[in-house]
């Protein structure tokens, strides 16, 4: 599905590094160091490292929530200077409103721009699709936690983005809700085209919902890998090439962090 002519959500990362400040003023941080990479329209990559490796600064920045230190970051040929609902982000946490519906959560954005009355058959489908149509006028403390983290995807969607970012949007689920709902991704990625940005630590997920996986060292965050998977989807997470490129990322995981070290500017 990668790089399909005329489509938008287009990344581009062009040699990008992110420095905070220390808290004391004394001292900075270096979380993201010389990162390069781009991402096709329409395709679904990951990004894996371990917790505090600069995944979600990394994200962030390609949201607009950050600004780089160095470099530029890019969609569809324009730097990034701020949010714009054509990249649309999901957390770990749905952060779903607990005072709305889920069909009120789902078209929230659709109603902030005034545009819910063209929406609205959107809105049905997105419901529909995250399998909520019994629970459309449920409140979130009514729904299971896959429950509303659909919810929150399809809130993502509503707005139509041509980017979908997603930080660890399944980590807080167990094991099986959790791999089910990385079905119900893959069948939102196929049926509607978006580009994917997926964060996550975990190497089977993005080696099963992935055509390239990005290896991020720990701090400073840096890309110490980039590997193209051709496998077919549906995927086979017993299979002998699926656990080839596993073990190949854990490996490679593991010596990025003995090779490691803080840096301190």
């Amino acid at each position: 599905m990668a790089g399909q002519s005329g489509r938008k959500g287009h990344i581009v990362i062009e040699n990008v590094s992110k420095i905070f400040a220390r808290g004391d003023m004394n001292s900075t941080l270096v979380a993201l160091k010389n990162i390069d990479m781009e991402i096709m329209p329409c395709e679904f990559v990951s990004i894996v490292g371990a917790s505090g490796c600069g995944k979600s600064t990394l994200l962030r920045v390609i949201a607009g929530l950050e600004t780089t230190t160095v470099g530029n970051a890019m969609c569809d040929g324009k730097t990034i200077t701020g949010t714009d609902p054509r990249r649309g982000l999901v957390f770990q946490e749905n952060a779903l409103f607990p005072w709305l519906s889920v069909r009120d959560n789902i078209s929230f954005g659709l109603r902030a721009t005034k545009k819910y009355e063209l929406g609205k058959k959107l809105v049905d489908d997105l419901i529909s699709m995250a399998g909520l149509s019994e629970f459309s006028n449920s409140y979130p403390h009514h729904l299971s936690g896959g429950m509303r983290q659909r919810a929150a995807l399809a809130r993502a969607l509503a707005v139509s983005p041509d980017v979908l970012l997603l930080d660890e949007p399944l980590g807080a689920l167990d094991s099986f809700t959790r791999m089910n709902l990385q079905d119900e991704m893959l069948n939102l990625w196929h049926e509607r085209g978006n580009t994917m940005i997926l964060i996550t630590h975990d190497v089977d997920e993005a080696v099963y919902l992935s055509e390239r996986i990005y290896v991020m060292s720990p701090r400073p965050g840096m890309i110490v890998d980039e590997i193209s998977l051709p496998m077919s989807y549906p995927r086979n997470r017993g299979a002998s090439d699926f656990m080839d490129i596993r073990n190949a990322i854990l490996r490679k995981l593991h010596f990025a962090r003995e090779d490691s070290q803080e840096y301190n500017l």
